[in-house]
C-alpha cells in the first residue's frame, strides 16, 4: 500500500531528525581524525574522488530509516546508488530521496570541518525540501515549500545585493579537472575578473546554504549530481533566491549544472556563462 499524502511539516522533520543522527556518526569520525588517527580512504573514479567509511555509515543510517518510516518512496544515495522501494510500483514513485551521506569527503578526511550531510526530497520530481547539517559547525539549514528556510531554527533569507562587482560568489571543480573539458576554470577565471572575489570550499550542498544565508551572493556549478544539490534547491528556493540552470532553464537535475543567486544577480551570472560557453565552442572550432 502506498503511503499516505504527507505534510510539508512531518517530510521536513524526519529529514532534519535524519540529518542530526547522520552528522553523528560524521562527527565521531572527525574527532577520530582529528586525534592524529588516519581515515580509512577509498579512491572511485580519480585521487580527489574518495570515500570514507563514515560516508558509508551515515548513508546506511539514513537509508535504513527512511526505508522503515516510507517503504514506499525512492531513495538514491551517492554511494548506494538507486534503493529500489521495498513496495514496488508499476510507474515511478511520487516521492524520492536524494542523499549526500558526506558532502566535503576530502576536507572530512583532512580534518577541516567544512562538510555535511544532505538530504533532499523530490516529489514529483521537483525539489521540495532539504536538509543540510555541518555537524562540525553545529549549523541545520532546513527548508519545506511554503514554510521559509531557517538555520538552527532562526529564517534565513538571500542577500540583497545587486551589482556583479559587489558579490562574493562561490564555486566547485570537477574531481576530474585535470582531464574534463568542463572543468570550469574558464568561467572561474572569468567570474573572478567581473566579480569581488570568488570562494571554493569543496561542497556543494553547504555553498546553495551560503547563498540561502546571504553570506554569498551567488553559486555556479558543472558536473554535480541531483544529491549534491536536491537539498540545497530548496533551501536557495525558500529563502527568496532563484535557481537555474546555466540556459536559465530549469534542468538543474537533468543536465548536471547549476547556477544559484539572490535573484538580483541571476542575469549578469547567466551572461557571463553564456559568454564562457560561446568561447569554449570557439576555442573546440579553431582546434
Amino acid at each position: 500500500m502506498p503511503s499516505k499524502l504527507l505534510s510539508p511539516a512531518e517530510l521536513l522533520d524526519t529529514a532534519v531528525t535524519l540529518a542530526h543522527g547522520a552528522g553523528a556518526i560524521l562527527l565521531e569520525g572527525l574527532t577520530y581524525i582529528r586525534a592524529g588517527n588516519h581515515a580509512h580512504v577509498r579512491y572511485k573514479s580519480s585521487p580527489g574522488d574518495v570515500v570514507t567509511e563514515y560516508d558509508q555509515r551515515s548513508e546506511a543510517f539514513i537509508v535504513s530509516e527512511l526505508r522503515r518510516r516510507y517503504p514506499d518512496h525512492a531513495i538514491v544515495g551517492e554511494e548506494g546508488g538507486a534503493y529500489d522501494p521495498q513496495a514496488a510500483e508499476t510507474q515511478p514513485p511520487r516521492y524520492e530521496w536524494q542523499i549526500d551521506p558526506l558532502d566535503g569527503t576530502t576536507n572530512f578526511s583532512h580534518g577541516f570541518g567544512l562538510f555535511c550531510v544532505s538530504i533532499g526530497l523530490l516529489i514529483d520530481g521537483i525539489p521540495v525540501l532539504g536538509a543540510v547539517y555541518n555537524p562540525a559547525a553545529d549549523e541545520l539549514y532546513a527548508a519545506a515549500h511554503g514554510l521559509g528556510a531557517t538555520c538552527n531554527g532562526k529564517p534565513i533569507h538571500v542577500s540583497r545585493v545587486n551589482s556583479l562587482q559587489q558579490a562574493l560568489l562561490i564555486t566547485g571543480f570537477p574531481y576530474d579537472y585535470a582531464h574534463n573539458p568542463r572543468n570550469n576554470l574558464r568561467a572561474f577565471d572569468a567570474f573572478n575578473r567581473r566579480c569581488q572575489a570568488v570562494r571554493r570550499i569543496g561542497s556543494a550542498a553547504l555553498d546553495l546554504c551560503f547563498v540561502a544565508a546571504g553570506q554569498i551572493d551567488g553559486y555556479w556549478e558543472a558536473n554535480v549530481k541531483a544529491y549534491d544539490i536536491a537539498a540545497g534547491i530548496a533551501i536557495v528556493r525558500e529563502a527568496g533566491g532563484l535557481v537555474t540552470d546555466s540556459a536559465g532553464e530549469d534542468a538543474m537535475l537533468s543536465r548536471g549544472e547549476i547556477v544559484a543567486s539572490n535573484g538580483l544577480l541571476q542575469p549578469a551570472m547567466l551572461d557571463v556563462l553564456r559568454e564562457v560557453h560561446l568561447s569554449e565552442a570557439a576555442h573546440v572550432v579553431m582546434r
